[in-house]
C-alpha cells in the first residue's frame, strides 16, 4: 500500500473510533474489553484478567493514579481483593500502559508496534527468568488502536528507580544488564518457536515502518541541526553517507542467527532496584534480529564515553561468555566485535529522529535526554568507525 494511502486510511479509521468514544464511554467488564483510562476500569474487568486462575478470588475495590503521557498513557492501579484473592498473593500494585490519545494510536499503529508489548507479556515474558516487570494482561485492537499492558509496578514492588543518560552506570551494573540480555538472547537463539511469532519484525522491517511514518531521513537531518552542539564535527559532513550506512547496518541486523530483541534497549529503558539489580522495561518494540543490535544500543547509550572506551572489548567478552553459558552458540570475539561496530548506526540515528520530530508528532523524549544519548552514540560511531566496519 502507498504510504500516503495507508496514513489516510489509518487516520480515518482510528480517528472515527476516537470521535465516537468521546460520546460513548464503555465500561470494561470482560477479558475481551480493552480499557484505556481509569474511568473505563471496573472491578469485574480486573477480576476477569487477574483472578481467572484462582477460583473464588475477586477484586473488591481499586484506585487509579495518573503518571505520565508520551507514546503511551501511563497510570497506576492499587487493587484490593477479597480474602481468597489476598491469600492467593495476587498483585496489588499495578502499572498500566494504554493508547488513550489519538496521536498515540496513530503513531503505534502506523509504526506497526501497537501489539508489541501486549504480545511480549502474553507470549514471551512467562518463559524468561530475567529482571523485568511481570506482565498480567495485554491486549490490542488494530481497528481502533486501543491497547493495554497491565504489569507489575516495579517502583512499588522492587523500589525501582529509572535511569537516564545522567545516571552513573558502574561496571558491575552494565554487566548485570548485559547478563540479563544474554539470557533472553540465548533463550530464543535461532529459535523455531520465535519464528512462529510473525508479529516480531526484523530491524530492517521496523526501520521501513518508521520511515514510512515519519520520513526518517528528513527527521534525522532536522535532529542533527537541533543537536549540533553535541555531534562531533567529523560526522556533520557525512550525514548522507552515514544514512546509507544505517540502511546497510539494519539489513545486517536482520540476518541470522536471529533471536529476541528488546528493540529499544537504551539506558532510559533500564532501572535499578532497591537491592541493586539492573533491569529492562518498555518492551513495546520487541523484534527478531541479531544480538548485536541490542548490545550496541545498550552499551553506546548507557555508558559515559570514557567508560565505554575503557570497557568496551571486555564487556563484549563478558556478554559472549554469558551467552555461551546460557546455551547459545556464541560467535568468536573478533566476529562479534565487527558485528558490534556495524550496529553503531541505529542508536545515533533513532535519537536524531527523536529530537527532530515534526510538529504533528508527539514529543517522545525531553530534548535533554535526546542530546545526552546522541552525544554518546555519535562519539561511539566515530570511535568504532562504523562505516569502515561495513566494508570489513
Amino acid at each position: 500500500m502507498h504510504p500516503g494511502l495507508e496514513i489516510a486510511k489509518t487516520l480515518a479509521r482510528v480517528g472515527g473510533h476516537v470521535l465516537r468514544e468521546r460520546f460513548t464511554t464503555a465500561r470494561a467488564t470482560g477479558v475481551a474489553d480493552i480499557p484505556v483510562s481509569g474511568k473505563e476500569i471496573t472491578t469485574d474487568w480486573l477480576t476477569a484478567v487477574l483472578c481467572a486462575e484462582h477460583p473464588g478470588a475477586r477484586v473488591t475495590a481499586f484506585r487509579t493514579e495518573d503518571v505520565s503521557s508520551g507514546t503511551s498513557t501511563r497510570w497506576r492501579i492499587a487493587v484490593t481483593y477479597n480474602e481468597i484473592g489476598r491469600n492467593s498473593e495476587l498483585p496489588e500494585a499495578l502499572f498500566v500502559k494504554t493508547t488513550r490519545g489519538f496521536k498515540q494510536r496513530l503513531t503505534l499503529s502506523l509504526a506497526h508496534v501497537l501489539d508489541g508489548e501486549p504480545n511480549f507479556f502474553k507470549h514471551l515474558r512467562p518463559h524468561l527468568d530475567i529482571e523485568a516487570a511481570r506482565g498480567f494482561h495485554g491486549a490490542a485492537d488494530p481497528a481502533s488502536g486501543r491497547s493495554i499492558s497491565l504489569m507489575e509496578d516495579i517502583a512499588v514492588a522492587k523500589g525501582a528507580t529509572f535511569c537516564t543518560p545522567k545516571t552513573p552506570i558502574s561496571r558491575a551494573e552494565i554487566e548485570d544488564l548485559l547478563s540479563t540480555m544474554a539470557h533472553w538472547h540465548a533463550r530464543y537463539w535461532d529459535s523455531d518457536e520465535l519464528r512462529g511469532h510473525t508479529w516480531l519484525k526484523p530491524p530492517s522491517g521496523h526501520f521501513h515502518n518508521l520511515d514510512r511514518l515519519i520520513g526518517f531521513a528528513k527527521r534525522s537531518e532536522v535532529g542533527a541541526q537541533r543537536a549540533r552542539s553535541v555531534i562531533p564535527d567529523s560526522l556533520i559532513s557525512l550525514q548522507d553517507k552515514l544514512y546509507r550506512g544505517l540502511e546497510r547496518s539494519l539489513e545486517i541486523a536482520s540476518q541470522g542467527p536471529l533471536t529476541l530483541l528488546h528493540g529499544d534497549s537504551h539506558i532510559g529503558n533500564t532501572y535499578r532496584t532497591s537491592d541493586g539489580r539492573m533491569g529492562f522495561t518498555d518492551w513495546q518494540i520487541v523484534m527478531r534480529g541479531s544480538w548485536a543490535f541490542d548490545f550496541a544500543y545498550t552499551v553506546n547509550s548507557g555508558l559515559d564515553i570514557a567508560d565505554r572506551r575503557a570497557w568496551g572489548r571486555e564487556l563484549l567478552e563478558f556478554y559472549l561468555d554469558r551467552l555461551g553459558a546460557a546455551g547459545a552458540a556464541a560467535p568468536d570475539p573478533d566476529s562479534a566485535w565487527l558485528a558490534y561496530r556495524r550496529q553503531s548506526f541505529f542508536p545515533y540515528f533513532v535519537w536524531l529522529a527523536t529530537i527532530g520530530h515534526s510538529a504533528i508528532q508527539p514529543k517522545y523524549q525531553p530534548d535533554e535526554v535526546s542530546r545526552g544519548i546522541i552525544e554518546r552514540a555519535a562519539t561511539a560511531l566515530v570511535d568504532l568507525d562504523g562505516l569502515a566496519a561495513l566494508d570489513g
